[in-house]
């Protein structure tokens, strides 16, 4: 059974018992009530009957015959003023008048002695019974009185005192106002029956008319509920596929305006000196905020929580607004991980309405955004310590040969040449031995900065080991590699190094060249080939550059350095 059904059915069913049971109770009532009435009615007929019995005292000295025709006579004309059944009866049980019954037929009637109802009048002065009365083939009430006794007191009277008068009366008319009260309750019993049917179908289809939106409502909400889920399911497994946090920006550039339709937002990660926040990204239009701020410019960085602008009345804009926002209602949210601030999410939403309803969204991309960009901060911190050196911030040796490998592949894709510059410090352990390690490092440091400088932005600069350096430079040929070469030497030549206002001197540095695939036929062998180059640069006096030759050292490599700087 549907539920409209039930919610019909069941009031009903409740409806009909209680009905029932009411018209039960109602009807036992009106029936007790009729006949205390009727009993009440009768006992004052009968009452009122006797009294007309002082009319007969005269005819006590006549025939039992006159008597007896006085009696039926009273009985008869006494009847006639209602429906009635009026029967005098002596102490003995013989009826002395009966108003349904004949005179010649009274002597024919049983004793009436045996009746309740006289016995009870007899002992009690008033007696009442019901019984079918074979007569009148109905169901009667009998109300039977007693008389004074002192109406007669002769001794010789033809009448055995006391006389006792009973009135009848049938249970058709108790029995007609219970048909008639049954009937009322029936009539109107059908018409709150009908009414709670109509009701109850008109509640029952409105009813059935808002569950059914309640339920459409439930299940587009369910439906919305279960998109996100997917889409946040999605964008968490994007996002922990992101090596880069350029690669997260674009990624939440294009995956929350899909959570959050009409609303603005950007995220801002903090550097690693702690002392500014840098806008990654941004979503929904021109970014009202400011590209760069201070910690201490935004309010859920101050509170340690979230923070929005308008909040119970009060109105609170953080300071890294670049724009005026009265009326919108903006929302920063702190990405933490593991305890630590990495950024800020920011929203603006124009109109403010269903901001409540997004916050718990909010949040949840909060929490995914700052997990992924702190794994993406120590997977670059980690990758960073991996593949610098920590006194230079140069790459090491690891990654030198990473970047070899992939330079070769390009070669041989593109059909271009590597060339490989081994550099070394000219009597550097010397130089530690007189000034001491921290000049050493010191050196070290400035002379990895003059090689960022000298080298182009696609050369890789590595700290080889100690105080050797090796330079990739991809897609350079050998008078290309001569230039880098050059500008380093003329820029170590030209740095005058202190420390602590202690004047360090200047120091040289030995520079071999090899080219692959023209020097050698392998990555590894190209590199053995410059480091013998460099060997050969310190052997012809240091403070120079040597390409190496399959023959030997080439001799115009000097005149080629000594027209480059001519240049």
């Amino acid at each position: 059974m549907k539920i409209q059904h039930k919610i019909i059915a069941i009031p009903l069913a409740v409806m009909l018992f209680v009905s029932l049971v009411t018209i039960l109770f109602l009807e036992h009532t009106l029936r007790k009530d009729l006949r205390d009435r009727k009993v009440a009615e009768l006992t004052t007929l009968a009452v009122a009957s006797l009294e007309s019995l002082k009319t007969l005292e005269a005819l006590d000295e006549h025939e039992d015959e006159q008597i007896s025709r006085s009696f039926q006579r009273l009985a008869t004309n006494f009847s006639h003023a209602g429906d009635i059944r009026v029967t005098y009866i002596d102490a003995n049980g013989r009826v002395l008048g009966d108003s349904e019954v004949t005179y010649d037929k009274l002597s024919h009637l049983e004793n009436h002695l045996d009746r309740a109802e006289i016995l009870q009048a007899l002992e009690a002065g008033k007696g009442v019974s019901e019984s079918y009365s074979d007569t009148l083939s109905l169901n009667m009430v009998y109300v039977a009185v007693r008389s004074d006794e002192d109406h007669f007191t002769d001794e010789n009277s033809h009448l055995a005192h006391p006389i006792i008068a009973r009135i009848a009366r049938s249970e058709l008319s108790i029995q007609a106002a219970i048909n008639e009260f049954r009937e009322t309750l029936i009539v109107t019993g059908l018409i709150s029956l009908l009414a709670v049917l109509g009701l109850g179908y008109f509640g029952s289809r409105a009813m059935n008319k808002a569950v059914m939106s309640e339920q459409s409502l439930l299940e587009q909400r369910v439906n919305d509920r279960t998109t996100e889920i997917s889409i946040l399911q999605t964008f968490g497994a994007l996002l922990n596929a992101c090596s880069t946090l350029a690669e997260a920006g674009e990624v939440m550039k294009n995956v929350i305006p899909r959570l959050i339709p009409g609303c603005a937002g950007s995220i801002s990660i903090i550097k690693a000196s702690r002392n500014r926040l840098d806008a990654i990204t941004s979503w929904g239009g021109e970014w009202p905020g400011a590209e760069r701020f201070a910690p201490s410019e935004c309010w859920s960085l101050r509170k340690g929580h979230q923070h929005l602008a308008l909040e119970h009345g009060i109105q609170t804009y953080c300071q890294h607004w670049a724009e005026s926002l009265e009326g919108n209602q903006t929302l920063c949210l702190p990405l933490i991980a593991q305890g630590e601030t990495v950024g800020i999410l920011h929203f603006v939403l124009p109109d403010g309405e269903g901001f409540d309803q997004s916050q718990g969204l909010m949040n949840s991309i909060a929490e995914q955004a700052g997990l992924t960009l702190a794994n993406i901060q120590l997977r670059d911190t980690l990758r960073e310590q991996a593949i610098r050196d920590p006194l230079t911030g140069l790459y090491n040796r690891r990654y030198m040969l990473e970047a070899l490998d992939q330079a070769h592949s390009r070669v041989e894709r593109t059909n271009t040449e590597i060339a490989v510059l081994m550099v070394d410090l000219d009597h550097f352990k010397r130089f530690n031995d007189n000034f001491g390690h921290d000049a050493g490092d010191h050196v070290l440091k400035a002379f990895s900065q003059i090689l960022k400088e000298s080298s182009r932005n696609e050369d890789i600069a590595c700290r080889y080991g100690g105080e050797e350096f090796c330079i990739v430079c991809p897609s350079t040929n050998e008078t290309q590699a001569l230039k880098v070469a050059t500008r380093i030497i003329k820029g170590i030549s030209k740095q005058e190094l202190t420390m602590n206002q202690l004047s360090l001197g200047k120091v040289t540095t030995s520079i071999g060249i090899a080219v692959y695939p023209g020097h050698a036929s392998s990555m590894d062998e190209v590199v053995k080939l410059a480091d013998e180059a460099l060997y050969i640069a310190k052997q012809n006096g240091r403070d120079r550059v040597e390409v190496i030759q399959l023959s030997g050292v080439d001799t115009s490599v000097s005149d080629e350095i000594e027209k480059l700087e001519c240049s």
